[in-house]
C-alpha cells in the first residue's frame, strides 16, 4: 500500500511540473498587440503669431490754422462726436479785426480802381496807373480771402463721425499755428490691427489672407480679420515690415490702442510627413525614437521632428512615406518582444 502511495505522489509531482512548464511556455510566447500608423505626406498651414495695437485707418491730429488763445473746448476725451460738430474754438478778437481790415482794404482798392478806370478813359491817367490800381484791387481781394480762410479755421470741427482720443489744450491756453490740439479717430473708417512681421514671415502672405485677433479687453471673443496692407519697406530700427489687418466685424466698444494678438494664416499650404505624438519615445530637443514595423519585426529609428499640428508632429528626417510606425503599445516593446499589429491589414490596404 505504501508503494502505491509513493507512485501516486511521484506522478502528481511530474504532472505539476509539466503544467508549470506549459504555462511558462505560453506566457513567453504571448504576443504584444500594437497599432500601426502609415507615414504619409499631409498638407498643413500654421499661423504666424504677432502682436500689435488696434487703431482706425483714419486717425488725425486736429489743430488751428492760426495761433491764438483757446476760448473754448467743447469735446471730452472718449466722447463720440458727429461730423461738423465744433470741438474747440479760438478767441476771435484779433482774427475778426484782420477780417475787417481786409474788407476795408478791398473796398478802398475797388474805389481806387474805378477812379483810375474813369481817368484812363478820359486820358487823364496813364495805362500804368490803371494797371497798378487793378493789381492793388486783386491783392486786396487775396488778402480778404486769406483772412476769411483763417477765420473759418479758427475753430476745429469734427471731419467725420468719430471719437475723441486725446485733448491736448485747455481753455485760455495759447496755441501756435498748426500745433495739434485734438487727437481724433473716425468711426466711419475701418478698424485695423497693425503688426510687425519679419522678412521670413511676410513672404508667406498675400493680400486677403485670413487671420483672427484676440484682445485682453474681450477675452472670450475672436475677431475675424484679413490682410489689407503688406509693408514694402522694412522699419530702419527694427527691420520688420508693418502689416495691416482689417477687423471684419467690429465692436462698438473698440478704442484705439487696445493691445491685440494676431494669428495670421497663409493661403499657401505646406506639406510634411507626420506621425502621431504617441509614437515618439525619448523625445528631446527635436529628436526622438520611433519603432518602425518591417518584415514582422519592430526596429528602432532615430528621427528629427518639427512642429506639432493638432495631434500629429512633423517628421523632418528619418522616415519615408509609406513606412509603418508603431503607435499604441510602442512604449512596452522590449528587445525580445513579439508583436502582433491589430490593424496591419487596414494599413496595407491604404
Amino acid at each position: 500500500m505504501r508503494q502505491v502511495n509513493i507512485v501516486i505522489l511521484v506522478l502528481a509531482i511530474l504532472l505539476s511540473g509539466c503544467k508549470s512548464n506549459t504555462q511558462k511556455e505560453v506566457t513567453e510566447n504571448k504576443l504584444l498587440q500594437v497599432k500601426l500608423w502609415k507615414v504619409e505626406l499631409r498638407e498643413y498651414k500654421l499661423p504666424v503669431r504677432a502682436a500689435g495695437m488696434l487703431s482706425t485707418t483714419t486717425e488725425m491730429k486736429l489743430g488751428f490754422k492760426t495761433g491764438g488763445i483757446v476760448k473754448e473746448v467743447n469735446a471730452k476725451e472718449g466722447a463720440f462726436v458727429k461730423r461738423g460738430e465744433v470741438l474747440a474754438a479760438l478767441d476771435l478778437s484779433e482774427i475778426n479785426a484782420q477780417v475787417n481790415q481786409a474788407r476795408i482794404g478791398v473796398e478802398k482798392a475797388e474805389r481806387d480802381l474805378n477812379r483810375a478806370r474813369n481817368l484812363y478813359r478820359d486820358s487823364v491817367a496813364t495805362l500804368e496807373q490803371f494797371q497798378n490800381a487793378r493789381s492793388a484791387y486783386e491783392l486786396a481781394q487775396s488778402q480778404k480771402r486769406i483772412a476769411d480762410f483763417n477765420l473759418l479755421h479758427s475753430s476745429i470741427k469734427a471731419p467725420a463721425n468719430g471719437r475723441i482720443q486725446k485733448i491736448l489744450v485747455e481753455n485760455n491756453e495759447f496755441i501756435a499755428p498748426g500745433y495739434p490740439a485734438i487727437l481724433f479717430a473716425s468711426t466711419e473708417s475701418d478698424w485695423v490691427v497693425r503688426v510687425a512681421l519679419t522678412d521670413k514671415d511676410i513672404v508667406k502672405f498675400s493680400l486677403g489672407d485670413s487671420a483672427h485677433v484676440e484682445m485682453d479687453a474681450f477675452p472670450d471673443i475672436q475677431f475675424q480679420a484679413e490682410i489689407t496692407e503688406l509693408g514694402a519697406i522694412a522699419d530702419p530700427v527694427t527691420g520688420t515690415y508693418e502689416t495691416e489687418l482689417k477687423i471684419l466685424h467690429t465692436n462698438p466698444q473698440f478704442r484705439s490702442g487696445f493691445i491685440s494678438r494676431a494669428y495670421i494664416f497663409p493661403t499657401q499650404l505646406s506639406i510634411a510627413a507626420m506621425v502621431p505624438l504617441e509614437a515618439l519615445l525619448e523625445a528631446s530637443d527635436k529628436r526622438a525614437i520611433v519603432y518602425v514595423y518591417k518584415d514582422g519585426e519592430p526596429s528602432k529609428r532615430r528621427i528629427r521632428t518639427g512642429r506639432i499640428v493638432d495631434d500629429l508632429i512633423m517628421v523632418l528626417e528619418g522616415l519615408e512615406p509609406g513606412e509603418l510606425v508603431i503607435t499604441e503599445g510602442a512604449k512596452y516593446i522590449r528587445e525580445d518582444s513579439q508583436i502582433s499589429p491589430v490593424n496591419l491589414k487596414q494599413n496595407e490596404a491604404q
